[in-house]
């Protein structure tokens, strides 16, 4: 069953807009499962689980490279500010 999901999210995650579906059906999973959580610990949760799961991440902190990390952290400050940005012109 799992290998038929992995399939298939292969398969209808091949644009924006599918991957961003399928990141809210995973956000919404993560209300329910931290359901004890405010709305802000849920949205810090969820990306804790995002960034753990990047292997790029995981290997610049097994290789200890702080100097990428610190790269990595800045560039997601910044996303988050051009994220608010996309979202206000879809409104």
């Amino acid at each position: 069953m799992k290998k038929l999901f992995f399939y298939l999210l292969k398969r209808y995650s091949q644009t924006e807009k599918d991957r961003i579906q399928i990141l809210s059906k995973l956000d919404e999973q993560i209300y329910w499962t931290y359901n004890e959580q405010t709305t802000f610990g849920n949205v810090y949760n969820y990306f804790i689980e995002f960034v753990m799961s990047n292997d790029f991440i995981k290997t610049r902190v097994k290789e200890n490279d702080k100097e990428s990390l610190k790269i990595i952290k800045k560039g997601i400050n910044n996303t988050f500010d051009d994220a608010i940005g996309y979202i206000k012109k879809e409104l």
